[in-house]
């Protein structure tokens, strides 16, 4: 039996609590970075590449990581078995229908593919994650898991189609459709296209969240990063991609927000360390005046970002969240 995980937090607690588990771990986030449809073409492969090395990814780490998973994957036919263990967040739920697709344009043979994927565990209050488990409770979910239908494997293979497409009104389509054989789907790519600027300012959901913290006195970067993934548990942010909105939002052309003390770490660095409980938080007064609404970001600062396989750059026209109707927009 092959286990497949979605980080090595969770790996070192089910090789504790199975200690002669076969694990791959899937290390590679497809929460962020250039995406498409075809994901593994030479092309893609090297932007993401360029991509992570550009976040402080080690030159080489990437491409070895992603080669060994890769490798790992198309030898599935040696196990009779395969689990995938995934959660609810967007990070996760990433993660599961580029795998369910993979599957399901291979031809399983006598495989059983089985899935195991939670929202909640009983006596935790808020559900992070499996990670936020221990070995004992992992073996409270040995066994748990169900065979993937066909129905899953076909929604799984639409759901990546329009993530990784770079048209965010077939992606708002394809949630508006049935997608109750995949539960958390809805809710994750829902909350992904709240990453887009928003049409009233121009920030996404979590940086205008953040942005709100600051104002409202929480100057700490370590606690307004529990605010903020508490507050949307649906995205699994990690601590990286958290400090790599703020310092952007510090260092873009007009800032939004100051930091004394020096820059966020990135990958590869001390995340929890001294450097980041001494530095300190507060908005610019283009800040205050993006936040209420006065200025949008995007047209004075521009962006530069990819949302699964849509790249967003320049001042304007852009794909936006529109809050009010609940929809996605190409607007200024």
């Amino acid at each position: 039996m092959l286990h497949i995980v979605n980080g090595d937090s969770f790996a070192a607690k089910l090789r504790k609590a199975v200690p002669d588990a076969d694990i791959l771990v899937w290390r590679e986030s497809l929460y962020e970075g250039p995406l498409s449809v075809s994901f593994t073409d030479p092309k893609t492969r090297e932007a993401r590449a360029r991509y992570f090395t550009d976040l402080g990814v080690p030159a080489g780490q990437f491409e070895h990581f992603t080669s060994e998973q890769e490798q790992k994957l198309e030898g599935f036919r040696a196990y009779s078995q395969i689990v995938l263990w995934f959660e609810y967040d967007l990070y996760d739920q990433a993660m599961m229908i580029y795998l369910l697709q993979w599957f399901a344009r291979h031809n399983l043979e006598k495989v059983r593919l089985l899935l195991i994927c939670i929202d909640s565990f009983p006596g935790i209050e808020p559900f992070r994650g499996l990670g936020s488990l221990t070995p004992q409770q992992i073996l409270t979910l040995m066994g748990t898991w169900e065979e993937v239908t066909g129905e899953q494997l076909e929604l799984a293979v639409r759901a990546w189609n329009v993530y990784a497409g770079d048209n965010p009104a077939e992606l708002f389509e394809f949630i508006r459709g049935d997608t109750a054989a995949l539960p958390f789907l809805k809710r994750a790519l829902e909350c992904h296209l709240k990453r887009l600027p928003s049409l009233h300012n121009g920030l996404s959901a979590v940086l205008e969240s953040a942005l709100i913290g600051i104002r409202d006195g929480i100057d700490s970067p370590a606690a307004l990063f529990l605010k903020i993934s508490d507050q949307w548990l649906d995205y699994g942010l990690g601590d990286v991609q958290f400090w790599r909105e703020l310092n952007d939002a510090a260092r873009c052309e007009k800032p939004l927000i100051v930091r004394r003390g020096g820059a966020l770490p990135g990958f590869g660095n001390d995340n929890t360390g001294a450097s980041v409980k001494e530095i300190r938080l507060s908005l610019t007064p283009f800040g205050e005046t993006v936040l209420a609404g006065k200025v949008d970001q995007v047209a004075v600062n521009g962006i530069c970002t990819w949302f699964g396989g849509l790249f967003l750059s320049g001042k304007g026209p852009v794909w936006r969240w529109n809050q009010e109707l609940g929809t996605a927009v190409y607007k200024k």
